[in-house]
């Protein structure tokens, strides 16, 4: 059998990883209880799995690209195994959906049943303790969601800043520069400040001059 490429083998490696989050996550899925917990993990679910099956179709048409047959056989047979996983995979999303559904069903009509004073003691405690049990799920799962929208936020804000940096560093060069033009005006501004200065002497000298003999009557 053909040996694949690094390439196609990372590729063959995200699949691998995306499958087991999808997995980890159709685990969690069948233990919610609430309706919002349900909504956003099934929302990562199908997007995942929309991602999943594009990489799929991706390696596939790379196998069909392929120049020498054994290299598509490669490909192919391997790529098997992962579809038969895909399959199964939304196998156990279709089941997990409906066991949320029930779940949060059946806490529904518990709460319900507590509020009418139809739930004896000992029932109303096992309800609370699995209710607490299945909120830390909850909880756990929003903590690391937040968890994560912090870090993007941080890595964005950290962005924004250099960037922020950099435009600053630009602004800063450019206006020594424009100092240094200035500066350098200034100075070529002085000489014709002073050359003016001696010429207008030199005119009033003159002017003088000419005066002196138009007195004396020499012009």
């Amino acid at each position: 059998m053909a040996t694949l490429s690094p390439e196609i083998l990372a590729r063959f490696e995200n699949i691998n990883k995306r499958q087991l989050e999808l997995e980890t996550k159709v685990t969690q899925l069948k233990n919610v209880i609430t309706l919002t917990t349900q909504q956003e993990l099934y929302t990562e679910i199908r997007d995942g799995v929309k991602e999943l099956e594009k990489w799929i179709e991706d390696i596939k048409q790379t196998a069909e690209e392929q120049e020498r047959v054994k290299d598509k056989q490669t490909i192919l047979h391997r790529l098997q195994r992962n579809e038969e996983q895909y399959k199964q995979l939304q196998a156990s999303i279709r089941r997990a959906v409906l066991t949320s559904k029930q779940n949060i069903e059946r806490e529904a009509k518990i709460e319900r049943e507590m509020l009418l004073g139809r739930v004896d003691g000992r029932n109303t405690f096992a309800f609370e303790m699995r209710r607490r049990n299945l909120t830390s799920e909850d909880a756990l799962l929003h903590s690391a969601s937040d968890v994560t929208d912090a870090l993007r936020r941080t890595t964005q804000l950290m962005q924004q800043e250099i960037e922020r940096s950099a435009y600053s560093a630009k602004v800063l060069d450019e206006s020594s520069r424009a100092l240094k033009s200035t500066y350098s005006e200034y100075r070529g501004f002085s000489s014709v400040l002073r050359g003016s200065k001696q010429l207008i002497t030199k005119l009033e000298q003159i002017d003088w001059t000419d005066r002196l003999l138009i007195l004396f009557g020499l012009l």
